[in-house]
């Protein structure tokens, strides 16, 4: 059977893929239009009461606070930019679109699921800044994007995703082989079709897809997300059975961003990431925090 007839006889019927709040869907819009004012997001916000409380306090987390208190949209936009507060927003919808709690699976938390993901999509911000290439939000949502074939999974076939873990645990598997093996595709592909549903930038769409390949015909987006999930990974933001050590200068993806600038300092482009872990993990508490 072909992939894409897999993927569309898991995911239909009564197990039909979720959309996202409609809230993100019109800020996204919103956001091509020149036009938009900071006062026309703040009232499209304002619309929900409960994503604006978990808004404001990731803006107040670790890693995007600022020296002052944030205590209103207003100031979170004039501080942080529309489209991080996008970015914050997309966040916050992700977990409530995956309202899946810690303990379900005693193998996979659902706290480190969050690690990972918002360590990878904060590390290639970092990445962009070091290599001053053009800000560009495909590189942090493909970030926080890439593993979401996995909660997928979970949410709608939690039996096989125990499975999955286990097996890729006992048989010391990668997880795409472990997925293979039961579902017939993998967490790339699902979370590629997942990102098609949702309209998303194809160049998203195809990182998603990619994010375990050795050589993408994508370029530097599919390079700067493995990198990122690497220093992730290598930071201890990941799952026990993904600590381990990688070598990242000489993967053929640190060849491609090697490209980009001849003068990369790595030691301090490790100091600096290493230095954020501990950032990324207050944020995902204060992300999943009632």
């Amino acid at each position: 059977m072909e992939k894409k007839e897999i993927l569309a006889k898991l995911f239909s019927g009564d197990k039909k893929l979720p959309t996202l709040p409609v809230i993100y869907d019109k800020l996204s819009q919103m956001l091509q239009d020149p036009s938009t004012t900071s006062k026309k997001i703040a009232d499209l916000m304002m619309k929900d009461q409960s994503i604006v409380t978990k808004v404001l306090k990731l803006c107040n987390s670790a890693l995007y606070s600022t020296r002052r208190e944030i205590t209103n949209l207003a100031n979170a936009i004039t501080f942080l930019g529309l489209n991080n507060i996008r970015n914050l927003l997309l966040q916050v919808s992700l977990v409530k679109v995956f309202n899946l709690k810690d303990g379900d699976i005693p193998e996979f938390n659902i706290t480190t699921f969050w690690e990972h993901s918002l360590g990878t999509a904060y590390f290639t911000n970092i990445i962009v800044k070091k290599l001053k290439l053009q800000a560009n939000d495909n590189y942090y949502i493909s970030g926080l994007l890439h593993d979401i074939g996995k909660l997928v999974v979970y949410q709608f076939y939690p039996d096989k995703f125990k499975e999955i873990i286990k097996k890729q645990i006992k048989e010391n598997l990668i997880d795409i082989d472990a997925e293979e093996k039961i579902l017939g595709v993998n967490h790339n592909e699902i979370g590629g079709y997942l990102s098609e549903q949702w309209n998303f930038n194809p160049e998203i769409t195809a990182a998603i897809k990619d994010h375990h390949n050795t050589v993408s015909q994508q370029g530097l987006l599919v390079a700067v997300v493995q990198v990122s999930n690497m220093f992730s990974k290598a930071a201890g933001l990941c799952f026990p059975w993904d600590n381990k050590f990688f070598e990242i200068v000489g993967d053929p993806n640190w060849d491609v961003i090697a490209q980009h600038s001849q003068n990369l300092d790595i030691d301090a482009l490790v100091g600096e990431i290493l230095g954020e872990s501990q950032n990324v993990r207050s944020s995902v508490t204060d992300l999943l925090s009632k």
